[in-house]
């Protein structure tokens, strides 16, 4: 199905400024016509303002009259956190929070285990592919039974469809474009190296930074990626010189703790007597790290440097190989072997701190020395922080939020550092992400949605289900038209850096629009192309055959069933229609003039009643390009 000539002609003149739209939009800008100074109470402006209350419950002061955050939640603000905490809500999802309120949903959320792992339903996936193989070739294996990426991404599909510790997934998401990993990479095509990466960012969501990145710098695919695996301490032989690899040293520190400057606790850059920023680290502190994580090894190898392996090496943790054997391994036809040392011996200083000579048997308190001293750099919590609240409300936070959140970091009230839930839950509950008006500060809040998290959006929103509960969705199209899938950046940075400024009104104000950085014709044509295949002609998911011959399953490819709201579509019902999904998919964000302008396109579109039968394929389209407008305006695509 395509879109009748008149609203191809619509949407044309709709977009064609879009770009320059979403800014504006990005940046909330307010024009006056004179230079009167207005000033407003209520709607989050407390400046200078006192409220007192007769409740002497600490959480019912009186100001929070003023912020909103006195009120119960109603579905707008219900829908506004979901938007910033899930990947995709649905209009049920919207009245519970509404109806049992926004701190106590945080909190269940945050209390909910991990009920999803990746790496087991890939496994079992594998297996049945092999049990089916094998009634036409009984001497296939599992290691022969080959596998792609997306075999991760359809396992990574079923897990958010089903998993309702949503919370958990949406900050893994996060998660992974911090401490980035991609299959772009030496694991290309090997869904378990991504499968098992992904499941540490699911089971420790919610867990400790300093687990966290334990975690990450003992899994082979962080390894593999950033090239430590089988790192090896300085060593001249054949007259050749070799030291340590210096990769996972410096992203450890650039990307995933510290930065490249000192920074304040609200995240601002720490000045010298020159008013230059201070550097947080040279090449001497790189190199001094990289000596610390030599000696780390394939976690069922049976010595260090060797290189070949398997699907499943990529699901056991990295092991320490104090001594480098692998000559011995390798020349069998000699007895005279080079036994060397596999970790690099003596003092390691860096960042203002020495790990003391030990034994090279000892050499992984080195590494556990080395996490500690990068864990507890002050730099961390405001760095964190700051990424944190970027990928779940804001692209700039005031510096304020930043220091509320990193002072939680480094104490989640009970004397513990780096405690993520504590982290998550003062980012979402903050005053300046509940606030809606943040403080009467519109300009610069909100993020642009990331395009992946429009399709997820989608999927979640209009409540994608399947008969038999199990999802087959490779989700090619998401990445070939918008160029984004978790774990598929193009590089260690992610898919936009977090300092991105986009050419436009955000020049010059010191302002960032990180997503902005994805955001060119290609991508926002294709996504308005591949809104109309997962909307208009009704093939929401991309199913893949896994062998040749296999009989087709429909019912693992569902399709959208909005039956539902074929009644909303007549003309006197067309506000409900989008007030529900405007409510759904932007909290109620899209402007009057935004829904009066889809409302008209919709009313020129046929709808044919013939002795009060609605003819259902007109109803079709009319809805479906309802939610295509909707999803294609400015006001949802900026989540503010």
């Amino acid at each position: 199905m395509s879109f009748p000539l008149y609203v191809n002609q619509g949407l044309f003149r709709i977009c064609q400024g879009i770009i320059f739209v979403l800014l504006i939009g990005f940046l909330g800008l307010t024009l006056t016509a004179n230079a009167q100074q207005k000033v407003t109470f209520g709607k989050g402006n407390t400046t200078n303002v006192t409220v007192t209350s007769s409740s002497n419950a600490s959480s019912q002061t009186g100001v929070k009259t003023l912020t909103s955050g006195g009120y119960l939640p109603n579905k707008n603000a219900a829908a506004r956190l979901l938007s910033q905490a899930t990947l995709g809500t649905t209009y049920s999802d919207i009245e519970n929070v509404a109806t049992q309120g926004i701190e106590k949903w945080v909190d269940q959320q945050l209390a909910m285990p991990n009920s999803f792992k990746i790496t087991p339903y890939l496994q079992n996936l594998h297996q049945s592919i092999l049990d089916s193989i094998r009634r036409v070739d009984p001497d296939r294996t599992l290691a022969n039974t080959f596998l792609s990426d997306w075999h991760f991404d359809i396992s990574w599909f079923q897990g958010n469809m089903t998993a309702p510790d949503v919370l958990r997934w949406r900050v893994a998401l996060a998660l992974s474009e911090i401490f980035v990993v991609s299959r772009v990479s030496a694991f290309e095509n090997n869904p378990y190296a991504t499968a098992s990466y992904y499941d540490v960012l699911l089971e420790n969501s919610f867990a400790n930074y300093r687990t966290l990145i334990d975690k990450i710098t003992y899994h082979p695919s962080m390894a593999v990626y950033l090239t430590y695996v089988n790192n090896k301490p300085a060593d001249f032989n054949n007259n050749k010189q070799t030291y340590p690899d210096e990769n996972y040293a410096r992203e450890l520190m650039q990307l995933f703790s510290i930065g490249l400057f000192q920074l304040n606790l609200d995240g601002s850059e720490k000045k010298d007597a020159n008013g230059k920023s201070i550097p947080t680290y040279d090449n001497e502190d790189i190199a001094n790290l990289a000596k610390v994580f030599t000696g780390l090894g394939w976690g069922d190898s049976k010595y260090l440097g060797e290189r070949s392996k398997d699907y499943w090496s990529y699901t056991k943790r990295l092991k320490f190989y104090p001594i480098d054997s692998s000559d011995a391994y390798i020349r069998t036809w000699t007895t005279r072997h080079r036994i060397i040392n596999g970790h690099e011996a003596g003092v390691k200083t860096f960042l203002g701190k020495t790990i003391p000579a030990r034994s090279v048997e000892q050499g992984e308190l080195d590494i556990k020395d080395g996490l500690d001293i990068i864990f507890n750099h002050p730099n961390v919590a405001p760095f964190i922080s700051r990424r944190l609240i970027q990928r779940l409300v804001t692209s700039n936070p005031s510096p304020a939020y930043i220091q509320r959140v990193a002072t939680v970091f480094n104490n989640n009230g009970s004397g513990v550092r780096g405690d993520l839930k504590a982290v998550i839950r003062a980012i979402l509950l903050d005053a300046e992400a509940r606030d809606c008006c943040n403080n009467g500060n519109t300009e610069f809040a909100g993020a642009l949605k990331e395009p992946f998290i429009r399709y997820t959006n989608l999927v979640k929103g209009l409540n994608l289900t399947s008969s038999t509960g199990i999802y087959r969705n490779s989700m090619r199209r998401a990445y070939d038209r918008m160029g984004q899938l978790p774990l598929f950046s193009p590089s260690v940075f992610n898919f936009f850096s977090p300092d991105y400024m986009p050419d436009g009104p955000l020049k010059g104000t010191g302002k960032f629009g990180p997503e902005f950085q994805t955001l060119n014709a290609q991508s926002l044509t294709g996504y308005f192309n591949a809104l109309n295949t997962w909307l208009i002609s009704d093939t929401p998911v991309d199913y893949n055959g896994f062998f040749g011959n296999e009989t087709y399953k429909p019912e693992q490819a569902p399709k959208f069933d909005l039956t539902a709201d074929y009644p909303l579509t007549r003309n006197d019902r067309l506000t409900q229609l989008l007030d529900k999904y405007n409510l759904i998919l932007a909290h109620g964000r899209l402007s009057e003039k935004s829904l009066n302008i889809i409302k008209e396109a919709l009313q020129k579109m046929p709808l044919t009643i013939t002795n009060g039968v609605m003819n259902t394929d007109d109803a079709f389209r009319r809805t479906r390009i309802a939610i295509y407008l909707i999803m294609a305006s400015p006001d949802y695509i900026i989540n503010k």
